[in-house]
């Protein structure tokens, strides 16, 4: 067993396992689905809630016609259509893009289910934030040129910004995209004393189709783009994640991962993933390319362990399983505090790094590693928090 460094996200998220494999018959592969959501078909323009752990457990799936999108969970999990029997899409759109960030209302975008969300915008004297998630961009200049370090910077994830500057997110994730996790966002831009800046776009989404027998997609095709925000500019958000598991896998579809784009630049493209046994019907369209793409036989949805970290106290508050971790702390606090991190189902030293992303000014990376002496193990990391901030705290190893 090989285990390969992969982000971890806020209160907990999952790292990435390769596991060997042997190849399965077609007969032998399971989605995981119970069938529990029945059957679905749709033949017009569709959105569904998320379900609180992101599943959709259907027998079949048959879209004719219309686009589908989903409305984010609590969580922000990624999107999984699981399958029993076959998964047909004809002539038909599948959303999960990120939204472009804007000035009225000032904010930065949000990122499409799995993915991650865009710096606020600045305003006046006060900093624009930085872009959320591994590669996320820094707040900056919203005019100043792409290769700039003081533009706005832009998210990276299975590539990094088409026009590099230091402001820009760094890649990170596997090929194989497991665990599944979609695009991060841009940094926000400036504002001036006429208004605000501009919110940094949303990474895309992230979405998984699996299916027992067969998944087909021909006509239009599933988009896990970042959503570019016009002539307006600001740091632009990456794309997401695509993953196909069945026995076969056919169509000519668009699968679509690209970064949002304006202002002479681009987020970083996400990734796609094809996982089959039969290859022989695969004549998809790659967005932006071939590059983000990689094709392979490792035939399971969720691998069996997934170590992973969990945010368990910040700055004293105890935080539960996965939530999201927002602090404010007034004027007056000590801005000293501490945040507890644990590791499960890890070997040896794990490094990590502990994130706070105000909603103005740049971030805060505090390095430190656990040691798995136990199973679970802990550690707490002190940080500083920037005060009369609403913060985001975020955890990961790469």
């Amino acid at each position: 067993m090989n285990t390969m460094n992969w982000y971890l996200g806020t209160a907990s998220a999952a790292i990435a396992l390769m596991l060997p494999v042997a190849p399965l018959h077609a007969q032998g592969f399971n989605s995981g689905s119970d069938g529990s959501d029945g059957a679905f078909t749709m033949n017009g323009d569709m959105t569904l809630d998320v379900p609180s752990d992101g599943i959709f457990n259907f027998t079949t799936v048959t879209i004719t016609g219309g686009s589908l999108r989903f409305r984010r969970n609590a969580l922000n999990t990624p999107v999984f259509i699981l399958a029993t029997g076959d998964i047909q899409i004809s002539n038909a759109n599948v959303f999960v893009e990120g939204s472009a960030g804007s000035a009225n209302p000032p904010a930065g975008g949000s990122g499409g289910p799995g993915g991650f969300d865009g710096g606020d915008p600045g305003f006046q004297d006060i900093p624009p934030g930085a872009g959320h998630g591994p590669g996320g961009g820094a707040g900056g200049n919203a005019t100043a040129a792409p290769t700039a370090a003081e533009s706005a910077g832009a998210a990276a994830y299975g590539s990094t910004a088409q026009q590099a500057s230091a402001s820009d997110g760094a890649t990170y994730g596997s090929p194989l995209l497991v665990p599944l996790v979609g695009g991060s966002g841009g940094g926000g831009g400036t504002g001036s004393a006429s208004g605000p800046g501009v919110g940094g776009s949303g990474g895309g989404g992230a979405i998984l189709l699996a299916s027992n027998t067969r998944i087909t997609v021909d006509g239009n095709g599933i988009f896990a783009r970042a959503t570019s925000p016009g002539i307006q500019h600001s740091g632009m958000g990456s794309g997401g994640g695509i993953r196909l598991v069945a026995p076969v896998v056919g169509g000519n579809a668009t699968l679509s991962v690209t970064g949002s784009f304006g202002f002479n630049e681009q987020g970083g493209a996400g990734r796609v993933r094809i996982d089959t046994i039969d290859r022989t019907q695969i004549r998809f369209t790659y967005s932006p390319d071939s590059s983000v793409l990689s094709i392979g036989s490792f035939m399971a949805v969720f691998p069996p362990v997934v170590p992973k970290l969990d945010l368990v106290e910040v700055a004293g508050r105890a935080i539960a399983p996965g939530a999201p971790v927002d602090i404010l702390l007034p004027f007056g606090t000590n801005p000293n505090q501490t945040v507890k991190v644990r590791a499960t189902d890890f070997t040896g030293t794990v490094p990590i790094e502990v994130v706070l992303v105000p909603a103005s000014g740049p971030r805060t990376v505090v390095q430190s590693q656990i040691t798995m002496t136990t199973n679970p193990a802990q550690v707490t990391v002190n940080v500083t928090f920037p005060l009369n901030n609403r913060t985001r705290v975020w955890a990961w190893t790469r």
